[in-house]
């Protein structure tokens, strides 16, 4: 397979540094951003040595919300690469394992700004783009619930952003059908992982309440180094509009129910957290 040049938002840490890796290792480039420039060279520092076949890695300071910012993220791209092939949307935030009434005003702010403004404000820059340059793939990061409508208890705002981008991607791919047919608009559900942000939401939970919600995680998390490889695969092999990739299917979910009959399933135990 030819080398591919992708932009990764959030990419410097989670299921983002995760795709970064695993593109890198296949001899893909990657341009990746963060919040702050500690953010961005720590890392480049770890992806750097990662790179094979001749492939580049480079980052820079983005926050999403900030059109200018995601302009200069993809004018790094194209400088370095002369193109941008696949643009995954993967910068967001999380306040899960809380009531809405137990949400913070911030919290709330920064769940919509970030998923939401954030997305649309880097799908605007990433569609303008690549329907100048004459094609490429745009990811939609789903969750919490949203590709199906499911109520997920205690994700409640986390989940009405993660729905407003499905409803968000499935219009973009009809406009794209009309205006940019080259471009290309996908989703992708990772599932539940165990991340730096996971680990943030747990240790927010108050000690009282967080067997509860530890409980199903031995069942549907996973480590990032499972799902990311499988994911990126799929983004690679991609050429459809409209694609949803998919970890965490019903088959999927029905063989891990099965398997649980005959041996215990164990992810939290690697995090110091047990239930």
């Amino acid at each position: 397979m030819a080398a591919k040049s992708v932009v990764i938002t959030g990419g410097t840490k989670g299921l983002g540094m995760a795709y970064a890796t695993e593109l890198l290792r296949r001899g893909h480039n990657v341009a990746i951003c963060a919040r702050s420039q500690s953010g961005v060279d720590a890392a480049l520092a770890k992806l750097k040595p990662l790179a094979a076949q001749g492939a580049v890695v480079d980052g820079v300071v983005c926050d999403t919300t900030d059109p200018a910012a995601v302009r200069s993220l993809w004018d790094l791209a194209v400088g370095r690469f002369g193109r941008v092939d696949i643009w995954v949307n993967n910068a967001g935030y999380a306040r899960t394992g809380a009531s809405f009434l137990q949400t913070t005003p911030d919290d709330i702010d920064r769940m919509v700004r970030d998923n939401v403004i954030g997305t649309l404000f880097a799908c605007d820059v990433a569609m303008a783009g690549l329907k100048r340059q004459g094609g490429g793939r745009i990811y939609l990061t789903l969750g919490g619930g949203s590709a199906s409508g499911r109520v997920v208890a205690n994700m409640t705002v986390y989940s009405t952003t993660k729905r407003a981008l499905k409803y968000f991607a499935t219009a973009l791919v009809e406009e794209a059908k009309e205006s940019a047919p080259m471009v290309l608009i996908g989703t992708i559900s990772p599932g539940v992982n165990m991340t730096e942000g996971m680990l943030r939401e747990i240790a927010a939970v108050p000690p009282e309440e967080r067997a509860k919600v530890l409980k199903p995680l031995n069942f549907i998390g996973e480590h990032v180094e499972t799902t990311a490889p499988w994911i990126v695969d799929r983004m690679l092999a991609d050429t459809k509009q409209g694609s949803d990739i998919t970890w965490l299917t019903t088959g999927r979910l029905m063989g891990r129910s099965l398997g649980m009959l005959f041996s215990r399933r164990d992810i939290l135990s690697r995090y110091g957290l047990g239930v």
